[in-house]
């Protein structure tokens, strides 16, 4: 075949035709230049940018890697046998796929037309099995680069004594006993941060600190989010796009959720219209869940679940500042992670009880009555 698109129609019109059925099997061959590099200790990402090599992340940066055996047809190929493995398409009008390996591992394809022609873009991240405890990561100095410190004030008097307790820790530079009360006290965290900053392990480690009797639900579209010894957990799934047999959003996993008696619910991303779902169920019965937004700062979080509330058919008819006031009510804690040449390290951590505090009593009875009429009618 001499053309691109010659070569694209033979992938995508008769995957049958090389009598694979779409079984791991196929998988696992197509994905083989690739294995030693995923299987290697310390491997963070392993991408195709063009065919014949390879960038692989570790700790200590990227690094090109030649890798001959991976070309343009191969790498359609390993595409079309993701796709089929796991019910999804990838074609000319459908050039994305975001899929599960056989062996864990996330990843995501873009083809031509949605890349630069004569190439397939393939991204493989390595899933972290390792649990950590706030005690490992304060081991590692996660905690050791946190900006300024506020001190307890006169206006923290009517605060509940475990909010004083949590300022006194925050202001004493103790974030683990901080982070562990928090989570003990059912606050609601948020985890924010770029791709690869560290959030889901993080969120792990907190899930830690959940006591074992909580009955847990976890909403995922790829199997990250771990939780090996709470006994009573259940793992929700759903398909990125829409793709696969199952055609469920997180959206539509929150709202079964209200069915299925969780004490805590734990949605591994914020993307869309999901984020005034998650609201929702904090505040209509459920403190003390967890998930994570892509952010570069504390504030920045909150934008960024304002607009998402803000674009959803639910949220569209609320004003900015209604819906900055609803989360600044029920998001209690935000967890901020970077990444420099140094190492991932969290920058930054919001916990502001006193802004409750300080809202007058108009503010107050407008911000429960809007509260009541979103959630009032939801299923406790």
């Amino acid at each position: 075949m001499n053309s691109e698109v010659d070569l694209l129609l033979s992938f995508f019109e008769d995957p049958q035709s090389d009598g694979w059925c779409g079984d791991a099997t196929s998988v696992v061959e197509f994905l083989r230049p690739l294995r030693e590099q995923l299987d290697a200790p310390g491997v963070l990402e392993v991408c195709v940018n063009r065919p014949g090599e390879l960038q692989v992340e570790t700790v200590h940066g990227w690094q090109r890697v030649e890798a001959p055996a991976m070309t343009q047809e191969r790498c359609l190929s390993l595409a079309t046998a993701v796709a089929t493995y796991c019910d999804q398409q990838i074609n000319q009008e459908r050039p994305l796929l975001s899929a599960t390996l056989p062996s864990g591992e996330r990843i995501q394809f873009v083809i031509p037309p949605a890349v630069t022609r004569n190439t397939v873009s393939i991204t493989v991240r390595k899933p972290s099995d390792l649990i950590k405890r706030l005690t490992d990561f304060e081991g590692e100095g996660l905690f050791d680069r946190i900006g300024e410190r506020a001190a307890l004030g006169a206006e923290d008097e009517g605060l509940q004594p475990f909010q004083r307790q949590l300022l006194a820790l925050k202001a004493a530079g103790r974030y683990g006993e901080f982070l562990r009360l928090a989570v003990q006290k059912h606050q609601t965290i948020v985890v924010s941060g770029k791709t690869g900053s560290g959030k889901t392990t993080f969120m792990k480690g907190l899930v830690e600190e959940v006591p074992l009797h909580e009955r847990l639900i976890t909403i995922q579209d790829t199997a990250e989010l771990t939780i090996p010894h709470h006994p009573n957990v259940v793992h929700l799934f759903y398909s990125k796009d829409a793709q696969g047999t199952a055609r469920v959003t997180a959206k539509s996993l929150l709202e079964a959720c209200l069915r299925m008696k969780p004490d805590r619910i734990f949605l591994a991303e914020l993307r869309g219209e999901e984020c005034f779902s998650f609201i929702r169920l904090a505040a209509s019965g459920h403190p003390g869940s967890i998930t994570s937004v892509h952010a570069g700062s504390c504030a920045l979080a909150l934008e960024q679940m304002s607009l998402m509330i803000r674009e959803s058919g639910a949220g569209g008819g609320l004003r900015l500042d209604e819906i900055k006031g609803l989360l600044g009510i029920v998001i209690d804690v935000i967890v901020q992670f970077n990444r420099d040449e140094r190492g991932r390290f969290i920058s930054e951590i919001a916990y502001e009880p006193r802004r409750t505090q300080r809202t007058s009593d108009s503010d107050r009875e407008a911000a429960a009555e809007l509260q009541g009429s979103l959630f009032g009618g939801l299923m406790p």
